[in-house]
């Protein structure tokens, strides 16, 4: 006998053992079947992700068979309050490795940083790390001094010297960096953690749900009377006998 929950609660706890809270004073339960409650809630409850079933359909497995072929669609909400700065460290995140052809080395952050606290080659750091607004303004590889490299704020692109380049191939370039998130920022960051954790962990933590679709990701305008960002996701996902019964 295969025991299930409800859908809606086995996506909730798919997402909870996937996602990182981004707030770190709290360590109560932030991601809820059902729209997440906002309007009687502190600063400290935000952000929260809601998952609400919004229609569900079936057909027979066939003509002599009495399982159903279920088409679930959900809703996944993620909310935050204005105002709000939440803050993430990634810890030696993993660039790329270095190519003997130069025309193979670019290498970028997966998310824009704010601040990027090292950069490394296979665990050395490089001397000075330097910010630059734009790729326009790196400094010429072969200009650039050794053991300096320079990352651009508006693309997270890397630019490394040309000595050191020739010298560091085969190895494994990684960063710390800090990125601050609020507001629309905020509930961008989570709908792309959440849909990296459908797409990669589906086939092995979801034991019910199947063959997950995107259907939408929209932002929503700021609720200017409650200060509210919103991100929307539907997923489209299969499952058997849902509708009928939890456990059969």
């Amino acid at each position: 006998m295969v025991v299930r929950i409800e859908p809606d609660r086995e996506l909730v706890n798919f997402l909870k053992s996937k996602l990182t809270d981004i707030n770190s004073s709290r360590s109560g339960q932030w991601i809820f079947p059902d729209f997440p409650r906002v309007r009687d809630l502190g600063d400290a409850s935000y952000p929260r992700v809601g998952v609400t079933i919004i229609s569900n359909s079936s057909q027979p497995m066939g003509l002599i068979d009495t399982d159903v072929y279920e088409e679930i669609t959900f809703q996944i909400d993620i909310v935050t309050k204005k105002g709000l700065l939440f803050t993430v460290t990634t810890t030696d995140e993993a660039m790329g490795t270095v190519a003997a052809t130069s025309n193979t080395n670019r290498m970028t952050y997966e998310y824009l940083p704010n601040t990027v606290t090292n950069i490394k080659h296979d665990g050395t750091s490089y001397g000075t790390v330097t910010m630059k607004d734009t790729n326009s303004d790196f400094t010429a590889p072969a200009s650039l001094a050794a053991d300096n490299i320079e990352w651009s704020y508006s693309t997270g692109d890397l630019n490394f010297n040309a000595t050191d380049l020739a010298g560091d191939v085969g190895e494994a370039i990684t960063s710390t960096s800090i990125l601050k998130l609020e507001g629309k920022k905020c509930c961008q960051y989570l709908a792309r953690e959440i849909i990296k954790a459908i797409k990669t962990y589906w086939r092995d933590d979801l034991n019910n749900l199947i063959n997950p679709v995107m259907i939408n990701n929209m932002p929503v305008p700021i609720d200017e009377d409650l200060h509210l960002y919103r991100q929307v996701l539907e997923y489209k996902f299969n499952g058997f006998n849902y509708a009928e019964d939890i456990s059969n």
